[in-house]
């Protein structure tokens, strides 16, 4: 099993091209804190394994940072494919990526 993780910057975060089985990637897709800041997108992570998808929180902006990762390489994070989240608590910055 191999381990990549990627955060995201201009020109990176490109995904090999045939990932072996077994693959693992974490990309995260923010890492802002519950202050507004326009330079940064709330706090999210992305845990692709065998090419299934995982979101873990899913702070301001995740479908705009997933959809830069997908631009860049990283076909499980179409926002079609952001099927599963995981959100570790229910402060704003980890939830407001979800209209309820």
């Amino acid at each position: 099993m191999s381990l990549a993780v990627i955060a995201l910057q201009p020109a990176q975060a490109r995904q090999p091209d045939n990932p072996a089985k077994g693959h693992t990637q974490v990309v995260l897709l923010g890492t802002g804190t519950p202050r507004a800041d326009p330079r940064r997108s709330g706090p999210a992570t992305a845990i692709v394994v065998n090419d299934a998808t995982y979101l873990v929180d899913a702070g301001p902006g995740i479908v705009r940072r997933a959809t830069e990762a997908f631009e860049k390489g990283v076909a499980a994070l179409a926002v079609g494919r952001l099927n599963t989240a995981f959100i570790t608590h229910l402060h704003s910055d980890h939830t407001s990526a979800f209209q309820i």
